[in-house]
C-alpha cells in the first residue's frame, strides 16, 4: 500500500468522524460528544451502542451507512433516559439483546419532522445490516431466523415501513407463527413510543416471549442448529459480557497529598535498590498450573466473541506510518529502469519502462503494558488478563511489538528496604 493511499484512508476515517460528530451535536446539542475512529465518546469516554444495526465497520460500510449509524446513535442520546433504561434492563442475554433492539428502534421513530434525509439515513442503514445479517447464514438455524423475524417485524410496525424484500419469504412462516403471540406487545410499542416507561412494559413483554420460545425449541434442536444459534447471537454483536463497568467497581488506591515530597528541593530520590529483582512471571508458576490458565483464558476469549482481526487493523492504521519498502517495478512513469531499457528497442510502445518507491504501512513502535500486581489487585486479576491477552494478541497481528511488565513488593509495609529507611533516620 502506497503512502498516498494510506494518508488518503486517514484522511477519510477522520473526515467521516467529523461529520458524524456534527451531526450528532446537532441532533442532540450536547458539545462532548464526538466520534473516535467510528466509535462514540462523550468527553474522554466511550458511550457503548448496543443495538446490533448501529455497529459499523468503517473498511466496509459506506459512508451512508455510516451517517446512519451515527444519526440513530444521536436519537438513542436525544430520545432515551439511560437511568430508567438500565433500571428496566433485563439480566438475561437474549431479553436484553431484543430489549435493546426494541428501545433504539423506538428512539428512530422520533425523528422531528422535515428530517427526510436522516430518515432516509436510518432507513438504509436498517436495511443493509439486515441483507448483511441475512446472507451471512445466520438465519439458517432457529435461533437466527426467530431473532430476524422479530427484528424485521418490528422495525416493520414501528415506522411503517414495509420488511426486506430479499427476505419476505424467508420469514413469512416464522411470522405468522410468532405474531399471535406477540401481537399484544406490537401494538403497544407503536401506541407507546413516546412514552419509554410504558413503551418499556410492552419491549419486556416481547422479549420474555421471545426468550421464552428460545429455551422452549432449543432441546428440540439438534447439533449444527446449536452452533448457528451461537452465530447467530455472535452476529448481533451485543457483546454483553464487556458492557462498560461503572466506576466506582474499580480498587482504586487514594492518593494524598505528601508536604515532605513538596517541600524536597531536589524531588523524588529511590532511597535503595538493594532488593530489587527482575524475574519472568512464567518462571514462578507450574507448568501445569500455566496450561490451566491458558485453557481458561482462551475459553474466556472464546465466549467473548471479540473479533481480534478487526481490531488489530484498526490499531494497525492508528499506530502504522508508511515507510519505503523497496520498489514497483514495471510502472509507467516515475524512475527509468535502466534493465527494461532493451525492451524499448525491442517494442518502441512499452511504456512500462519505469520504477516506483513502494510504501508500505509500518508500525515502528512498541507498547508496553505495565501492570499492578499487589495483593489488593487480586480481584482486578482475571478480567485485566483478559483484556491485556486480547490487545497483545490484536497487537501482534498488526505487526506492533509488546511487552507486559507488572510490580510488586515482597513484603507488606515495605518490607526491609523500609527497615532500612527507618534504622537510617529516615533520610
Amino acid at each position: 500500500m502506497s503512502a498516498a493511499t494510506v494518508a488518503q484512508q486517514l484522511r477519510r476515517r477522520q473526515r467521516q468522524d467529523e461529520l458524524s460528530g456534527a451531526a450528532v451535536r446537532a441532533i442532540t446539542g450536547d458539545a462532548a460528544l464526538h466520534f473516535r475512529d467510528g466509535q462514540l465518546w462523550r468527553a474522554m469516554r466511550p458511550v457503548p451502542q448496543h443495538a446490533p444495526h448501529l455497529r459499523t465497520d468503517l473498511e466496509t460500510d459506506t459512508a451512508t451507512c455510516l451517517r446512519g449509524a451515527a444519526d440513530g446513535a444521536a436519537l438513542r442520546q436525544a430520545h432515551s433516559d439511560a437511568a430508567l433504561h438500565r433500571q428496566l434492563c433485563p439480566a438475561d442475554a437474549v431479553e436484553r439483546l431484543v430489549f435493546e433492539l426494541l428501545e433504539q428502534l423506538r428512539c428512530e421513530t422520533r425523528l422531528p419532522r422535515g428530517m427526510a434525509g436522516v430518515a432516509a439515513n436510518l432507513r438504509h442503514r436498517f436495511m443493509a445490516w439486515s441483507r448483511a445479517f441475512h446472507r451471512s447464514g445466520l438465519t439458517e438455524g432457529h435461533l437466527g431466523i426467530l431473532l430476524y423475524t422479530v427484528a424485521q417485524v418490528s422495525w416493520s410496525r414501528l415506522t411503517g415501513e414495509p420488511v426486506l424484500e430479499e427476505t419476505e419469504d424467508l420469514i413469512e412462516a416464522t411470522r405468522a407463527a410468532i405474531v399471535p403471540v406477540l401481537g399484544t406487545a406490537l401494538a403497544g410499542l407503536r401506541a407507546q413510543r413516546h412514552d419509554q416507561a410504558a413503551y418499556a412494559a410492552h419491549a419486556l413483554a416481547l422479549a420474555r416471549a421471545v426468550a421464552q420460545m428460545i429455551r422452549t425449541e432449543a432441546p428440540l434442536a439438534g447439533e449444527d442448529d446449536d452452533n448457528a444459534a451461537s452465530a447467530a447471537r455472535a452476529g448481533f454483536a451485543l457483546w454483553l459480557d464487556f458492557d462498560e463497568p461503572p466506576a466506582e467497581d474499580f480498587a482504586l488506591a487514594d492518593s494524598g497529598h505528601s508536604r515532605v515530597l513538596a517541600d524536597a528541593t531536589d524531588g523524588y530520590r529511590v532511597f535503595t535498590t538493594c532488593y530489587d529483582r527482575e524475574v519472568r512471571a512464567a518462571t514462578l508458576v507450574r507448568r501445569a498450573l500455566l496450561d490451566e490458565y491458558r485453557t481458561r483464558l482462551d475459553a474466556r476469549i472464546a465466549r467473548a466473541g471479540v473479533n481480534i482481526a478487526r481490531l488489530a487493523r484498526r490499531l494497525r492504521a492508528a499506530l502504522s506510518q508508511p515507510r519505503v519498502d523497496g520498489w514497483s517495478f514495471g510502472e509507467e512513469s516515475g524512475r527509468i529502469d535502466g534493465r527494461r531499457l532493451a525492451q524499448l528497442v525491442c517494442s518502441p510502445s512499452e511504456r512500462r519502462l519505469f520504477r516506483l518507491e513502494a510504501h508500505k504501512a509500518h508500525a515502528d513502535c512498541v507498547v508496553g503494558f505495565l501492570i499492578d500486581c499487589s495483593g489488593s489487585m487480586k480481584a482486578q486479576a482475571e478480567p485485566l488478563t483478559l483484556l491485556i491477552d486480547m490487545l497483545t494478541r490484536a497487537l501482534d497481528q498488526a505487526g506492533v511489538a509488546t511487552e507486559v511488565l507488572g510490580f510488586t513488593t515482597n513484603a507488606w509495609n515495605g518490607g526491609r528496604a523500609r527497615a532500612d529507611w527507618l534504622a537510617r533516620g529516615r533520610p
